[in-house]
């Protein structure tokens, strides 16, 4: 123990000291793991670009469906209105809508296969 009653460090070992240090080697030893140990990759895409690609494309294969059924309800909308204006301009709303998400989701798809490619040309 150090002069004041704290724990001492003496070639990087602490001694003296109360707090658990999770580790069930004794002081100054190893636990078995080797210095070299690596971690393995859990997904199985090797680099970003790869897997941004992959994350685009699965939104745009689950989004899809969903913007083809906003085209169809707003053309329902569209059908049902019957001239009435205020029921018009909703439907006006979500084809608008609609068509901003499309090109949204294809835009998103668009640049990040334009990124993946990008950098796969430059690191080769």
């Amino acid at each position: 123990m150090a002069a004041g009653g704290g724990p001492t460090i003496s070639e990087g070992n602490i001694t003296g000291s109360t707090a658990p240090s999770g580790s069930t080697a004794p002081s100054g030893g190893t636990s078995g793991l080797s210095a070299n140990a690596q971690l393995q990759n859990p997904i199985k895409y090797s680099t970003f670009s790869q897997f941004a690609a992959a994350v685009t494309k699965t939104a745009v294969q689950v989004l899809m469906p969903f913007i083809v059924l906003a085209f169809i309800y707003s053309g329902f909308l569209f059908v049902s209105a019957q001239g009435n204006d205020t029921k018009l301009t909703e439907a006006k709303n979500i084809l608008w809508y609609s068509i901003i998400g499309t090109f949204i989701l294809l835009g998103a798809w668009g640049f990040a296969q334009i990124i993946g490619q990008t950098v796969s040309t430059l690191t080769q």
